[in-house]
């Protein structure tokens, strides 16, 4: 089975390396990523070994997809022989498993593994399992400081370097149910001691100790309870390990992210612990396809060594012979080096979180600019532009960061769509186009004067735009902020404009001929779909001076435009509670070309 599905996914990753190659930018640079991880100079082989969690391999396919996207010259096999149940202190509890066999312990096989894989650098996990799920107890201590300080020993004795990883934490409110207090002779299998998480916080704090000493350590334990806590702020249910022990996709994220740091990562670029991935990647989304073929390559890897190696842990999977394991990894490594070579790079700056995504903050052509990253990217690498008010009733760009857009802003200063914003807009345009191969005709959005930047730009750039919305936007300036309409208008505003425009009078503004409901020959002729969401009793931007106008004068021009009218409703609020109409509209007028 293993086989058939390994040839069916090499010729999905050969498709996909032709779309990433063909999709990439033609300025781009072989070896633009160039991170360097001291701890792995030199280092041809990793073995991974802990207990379930690392079998799982969600964390080390996070360490190895990230190495081949950031550090493609550096060529080193992460090998992963985790195995479910085992434990470094040779210890396990009464009738475990319901008395089918023992915890498997680390000594039995240590030896072997060394010997056949041969590595530079061993990273172990243990500690969850070594406690056996029962209150402190020093003997147990005890046991678990000598099989920690006894594989120290003979992974170096072997010339390799070792690196720990602290335990991850216990999480109890998934399991309260089942838990028991302290006190107890014994604790059956499934019923855990209720604070066990204090058992593995001080296994945890004594690991940390040892770096005292020259040990490799990092800890896990302490921001993943962080991270834990932080995250039921927001939402009080969350859990990432439904059984209170095996994480999920978040927890092995997490474990990554602080590995990678201690390796000295730096932290653009690292797994986003919160990320989702979308059933179907798109084949040219190169780092989603990355992280595919890195999971194929490392299941075959794992139970093919394992079954090498040798274990007394029963109802594992056979895996194929290494011989044949190796040589197919060779294949796929092949492929997932060339998909990787043209992924576009990351997005550099400060890094901070929006509503669960990842947002990046850095300059662009002098001006501050911001990209927000979907979890997994949509085919053709779509994006929203915001042009104003960034962050303002972001329902529509939630929904299509879900569904797989990136959301993008650049502050230009509060200029109109002024032609020294538009001269902004262009860089910025070409530096995500090029530079970071989004796609060439995004949506741009607008709200209220943000109408008069998407309008302008893309007047000037027909060809450039997949999709124009404007809600209760800005379509002539003499309306807003002239006020020479029914509305008040922001004189304020009015001076400062024709200032931005370089107008010399009053009169010269009124004269203009390019306010949006003047320039749209260009776009109807490009055929840009339009969607307006508008107030009918807009007071600020009077629907009747703005839309109405302009969407009479498209469909004259032979353009399509829809205008949903919200009865009764003023400038405020703007969009949609469920922009899901918003959403459907975008996504059947965009493409991935």
């Amino acid at each position: 089975m293993i086989k058939s599905v390994s040839l069916l996914f090499l010729m999905t990753l050969l498709c996909a390396a032709a779309a990433a190659a063909f999709a990439a930018p033609e300025n781009e640079k072989s070896g633009a990523r160039s991170v360097i991880l001291r701890p792995l100079r030199g280092v041809k082989r990793v073995l991974f070994l802990g207990d379930s969690i690392t079998y799982a391999g969600g964390y080390v396919e996070e360490i190895e997809t990230y190495l081949r996207l950031n550090a493609p010259d550096l060529h080193c096999q992460l090998i992963n022989i985790g195995l479910p149940s085992e434990t470094v202190s040779g210890l396990t509890e009464p009738n475990h498993a319901g008395g089918a066999f023992p915890r498997p312990d680390l000594h039995e096989r240590l030896e072997r593994a060394l010997a056949k894989i041969k590595p530079d650098l061993v990273v172990a996990c243990y500690g969850m399992n070594d406690g056996i799920y029962y209150p402190f107890d020093t003997a147990r201590f005890a046991k678990y400081q000598e099989g920690i300080r006894w594989l120290d020993a003979r992974v170096r004795q072997s010339g390799a370097k070792l690196w720990l990883l602290t335990p991850p934490p216990f999480d109890p409110q998934p399991v309260r149910a089942s838990l028991l207090p302290a006190g107890r002779a014994e604790y059956p299998s499934g019923q855990t001691f209720e604070g066990y998480d204090t058992v593995l916080a001080q296994y945890s704090e004594w690991l940390m100790s040892q770096k005292q000493k020259g040990w490799n350590v990092t800890d896990i334990h302490t921001p993943l309870n962080a991270y834990l806590t932080e995250r039921r702020q927001r939402e009080p249910n969350f859990v990432f390990a439904g059984d209170g022990v095996h994480l999920n996709a978040v927890g092995h994220r997490l474990i990554a992210r602080e590995v990678l740091r201690s390796w000295g990562a730096p932290d653009a670029g690292l797994p986003e612990a919160e990320s989702a991935a979308l059933p179907n990647p798109a084949p040219d989304d190169a780092i989603a396809q990355v992280r595919q073929g890195v999971h194929e390559e490392q299941r075959l890897l794992t139970d093919a060594w394992l079954n090498d190696v040798g274990h007394k842990r029963p109802g594992m999977a056979a895996g194929v012979p290494v011989k044949e394991a190796e040589q197919r990894a060779a294949e796929l490594d092949h492929i997932i080096l060339a998909i990787a070579s043209v992924a576009p790079p990351l997005f550099p700056g400060s890094q901070s979180d929006y509503h669960g995504f990842t947002r990046h903050d850095f300059q662009v052509d002098g001006c501050k600019a911001t990209v927000v990253t979907p979890h997994q990217t949509i085919a053709g690498r779509q994006w929203i532009w915001r042009a104003e008010f960034f962050d303002h009733r972001p329902e529509l760009d939630m929904a299509l960061l879900a569904r797989g857009f990136h959301l993008v802003y650049i502050e230009v200063g509060n200029t109109f769509g002024a032609p020294s914003a538009m001269k902004h807009w262009d860089a910025f345009y070409k530096e995500l186009t090029q530079q970071y191969s989004l796609n060439k005709k995004p949506v741009l959005e607008g709200l209220s004067r943000g109408g008069l930047y998407i309008y302008n730009w893309a007047a000037a750039n027909p060809t450039k735009v997949g999709v124009l919305y404007g809600d209760n936007p800005v379509c002539d300036f003499k309306s807003w902020p002239g006020g020479k309409g029914k509305g008040p208008g922001s004189p304020d505003d009015w001076k400062k404009l024709i200032q931005d425009y370089g107008f010399r009078s009053e009169a010269e503004a009124l004269a203009y001929r390019k306010n949006p409901i003047d320039n749209l020959a260009s776009l109807a002729k490009a055929k840009v779909p339009i969607i307006h969401l508008c107030g009918d009793a807009d007071e600020v931007v009077p629907y009747p001076e703005n839309t109405v106008i302009l969407k009479e004068r498209y469909e004259k021009l032979g353009g399509e435009i829809k205008v949903m009218v919200k009865p009764g409703f003023k400038h405020h609020p703007h969009g949609l509670d469920d922009p899901t109409p918003l959403v459907e509209f975008i996504l059947a007028h965009t493409s991935p070309k």
